[in-house]
């Protein structure tokens, strides 16, 4: 009988162990997924593409970059919803699941940007801002796999830097990269601009009479004779001088919070 006994609670330990084990290879199947469109606004090549550019992110950084879409936050604010499937779903690498997820709810019209542990100080207060304004233009105009691509370039781009440089902050800023079209514009008019020069020097050097710039070189001396003169300004000059925004509370990775799981988070987020 005790025999029975123990063999039978050797039995539920062991399908236990199976249950935990099988949630477990579950969770990390699923954090291999950097793209969840469940609000199905990608195409299939959208969703590929991404999918392979972050997962190179992923394993080249050891900071995990995540993409998701929904129809709705189920009643919680974008931040908790974000933070709540991150971290159930297992993402991130490290104690503190370090990395990044941008969260689309298209019912709601809203996104946020949820960073975890090390990722919080990657992407500062000003990096967020400065990703906030490229990516929220793009949602806002209805070209969502632009805005996706660019999150996934930025994201590429600050890991990077923050990496193997340091962090873009308000000491150290971000410039966007031209695109093509743009470099070979400012080429052909650079190229237009030296090439006008070139000509006017060389008309330049046909002229044969000269200009007289004082109107006395075309007076018959004590023809002319000066009884009142007064000063009559023609133009005026403004200055400007930009008052520079106080640097205090700007930079400097932002303010951050406790998970659930004791990790750190920020992020950033709005309407569209």
């Amino acid at each position: 009988m005790v025999q029975k006994k123990r063999t039978s609670l050797l039995l539920c330990l062991i399908c236990a162990m199976c249950m935990i084990l099988s949630f477990t290879v579950s969770v990390r199947a699923d954090a291999q997924r950097k793209v969840i469109d469940e609000a199905q606004i990608l195409s299939e090549e959208q969703e590929k593409e991404l999918q392979e550019q972050l997962s190179a992110v992923a394993q080249t950084y050891q900071y995990d970059a995540v993409i998701l879409t929904v129809d709705s936050c189920e009643g919680k604010s974008t931040q908790q919803f974000a933070e709540d499937y991150y971290l159930s779903q297992g993402y991130g690498f490290g104690e503190e699941n370090d990395g990044i997820m941008m969260l689309v709810s298209m019912g709601d019209r809203q996104y946020y940007f949820a960073t975890f542990g090390n990722a919080t100080d990657i992407f500062t207060a000003y990096g967020l801002e400065r990703m906030d304004e490229l990516v929220s233009e793009k949602l806002s105009d209805g070209a969502y796999g632009k805005a996706f691509s660019l999150f996934a370039d930025l994201t590429e781009e600050f890991v990077k830097e923050g990496v193997t440089q340091e962090p873009y902050d308000v000491d150290h800023t971000y410039r966007q990269k031209m695109s093509l079209g743009t470099r070979l514009a400012i080429a052909a008019v650079a190229g237009l601009i030296v090439a006008g020069s070139v000509l006017y020097v060389l008309f330049g050097q046909l002229r044969s009479v000269g200009v007289r710039d004082a109107a006395q070189e075309y007076v018959r001396e004590g023809s002319f004779r000066v009884t009142r003169k007064r000063d009559v300004y023609l133009y005026r000059t403004v200055s400007r001088v930009r008052r520079e925004k106080p640097s205090g509370g700007e930079g400097g990775g932002g303010a951050t919070h406790q998970t659930s799981s004791g990790g750190r988070a920020g992020g950033r987020g709005g309407s569209f």
